[in-house]
């Protein structure tokens, strides 16, 4: 079905076969086509299949990148929960690249179980998807969307374990088995080599906690042309606050704080597996911020890996302090452009909720990349400005500068902060705090639960890059 609810291509010829069942149902209005609208039919024999499975896709001057993906997530999730096992997913009317790219990653992207602890009544596997009506000699186009997809759901993954299992340890063991899958450069630093290499900052994020903290990067040489993409995610496995304590009910989903780190490392397996030619470096600042009698205090100061000091009004800032020293190692090793996916501020998620990523860049060419990568992945971003007038509300009357201001321009000033630390470098900062995972059941147009954003942005940034760099 095309997003007009009208029949073309091979939805007429399953019409037909089915003796106009189809078009008597979108006739006589029990199917509306409305986004996540399904609707199973019976085939009696009349086609392979036992049931023909209708679904809506919304107005189609709605339809974009994210809903087309949506849609299909959401098919396949529905499918699999009513046992299901085999799909065939049919084009009735000619779809371009970058719908098919849509299709195939939503269907994937479906195949995402939230349950991984359950021991009882979760969904059947789908064992069989097949692709009937896209046009044939697309094999390659449809293995990178599957591809994607799947780097996306081990995002999700990853995001979706309880903390006791994700601690910075952990973001290390997957980022060496990364580095051993692809043989990239890696190094993991602990707490010695951190305050050797001057990374106070990340150390002090971590001080309260158990688990100490690691900074980890990944190198994937590339090719030459002189641009160096450093990939920057923030890995707090979970944030309690610090001793600028969250209420309970703000720390009920702090595990999801370790969302960039996510999408770095997954979208750094895909950038190495496609061999990509674009020198490209991804680092993963990661920490446990937690309590106890060696956690930083309000007031403290702190100097980093770049040098600068900052006076610590909150412990619950503490994402933009393990970004700036990640930032350093980035600048130490060579990067020319950075990027940085980061659960940073409540003000984005109040901003634009879970369907928007809130941005901000310091440079327009690099933004306009990220902007079509955006929409090549089917993710929805939106440019904030970076106000120099909110810069004086950073001002410490004792250090370089603090690391939060209680009051208006959350989001900008968290920013802000962190342009502070880029060296002029060509920078993209993507604020995920409201976009990485969706627990609102009534915005039924996302998937529940974590998204995985940042993941497929970030390897269509690198192709795009490594193309503009040729």
């Amino acid at each position: 079905m095309t997003p007009s609810g009208a029949l073309a291509g091979q939805g007429q010829e399953l019409d037909r076969a089915l003796g106009g069942l189809v078009g008597e149902v979108l006739g006589s209005g029990e199917h509306r086509g409305r986004l996540g609208e399904i609707l199973t039919l019976p085939t009696g024999g009349a086609i392979a299949g036992r049931r023909l499975l209708l679904y809506g896709l919304g107005e189609p001057d709605e339809l974009d990148g994210q809903r087309l993906r949506s849609a299909h997530h959401e098919m396949v999730r529905w499918a699999r929960e009513h046992g299901y096992r085999r799909l065939a997913v049919v084009c009735a009317a000619p779809l371009g690249a970058r719908d098919l790219e849509a299709v195939v990653e939503g269907c994937v992207l479906g195949t995402f179980d939230t349950g991984s602890h359950r021991t009882a009544e979760r969904p059947a596997p789908l064992e069989e998807l097949l692709l009937a009506g896209f046009g044939r000699g697309r094999d390659d186009e449809v293995t990178r969307a599957a591809q994607l997809a799947r780097a996306t759901n081990r995002a999700r993954e990853w995001q979706n374990l309880p903390a006791v299992e994700m601690a910075p340890e952990d973001l290390a063991r997957i980022g060496l088995e990364i580095a051993r899958r692809h043989d990239l450069e890696v190094e993991v630093l602990g707490p010695a080599e951190l305050e050797v290499g001057g990374y106070r900052l990340l150390l002090a994020v971590g001080a309260g906690s158990s688990r100490p903290p690691r900074l980890i990067r990944l190198h994937y040489p590339g090719a030459g042309g002189g641009r160096h993409l450093a990939l920057v995610g923030k890995g707090i496995t979970f944030d309690t606050g610090g001793l600028s304590i969250k209420t309970a009910r703000g720390m009920a989903g702090q595990k999801k704080d370790m969302s960039g780190a996510a999408a770095v490392l997954a979208a750094m397996d895909v950038i190495a597996a496609w061999r990509l030619p674009l020198e490209v470096t991804a680092l993963v600042a990661a920490a446990e911020n937690g309590i106890s009698g060696n956690a930083t205090r309000p007031g403290d100061v702190i100097s980093g890996a770049a040098g600068k000091s900052v006076e610590i009004v909150s412990t619950d800032a503490e994402g933009r302090l393990a970004l700036a020293d990640a930032f350093a190692m980035a600048i130490r090793h060579g990067a020319t452009h950075l990027v940085d996916v980061a659960t940073l501020t409540g003000s984005a998620a109040q901003s634009l909720g879970h369907a928007v990523t809130l941005a901000t860049a310091n440079d327009d060419a690099l933004w306009a990349l990220a902007s079509r990568a955006a929409e090549r992945a089917g993710e929805r971003i939106w440019r904030m400005p970076l106000c120099a007038d909110y810069r004086p509300l950073l001002r410490s009357p004792i250090a370089d500068l603090k690391n939060a201001f209680y009051g208006e321009a959350g989001a900008i000033t968290a920013a802000l902060f962190l342009s502070s630390f880029v060296e002029e470098r060509p920078w993209v900062h993507l604020d995920i705090a409201g976009s990485a995972w969706n627990d609102n059941p009534e915005l039924t147009a996302v998937p529940r639960g974590p998204l995985g954003t940042g993941t497929r942005l970030l390897v269509r940034l690198a192709e795009l890059m490594s193309v503009a760099a040729r």
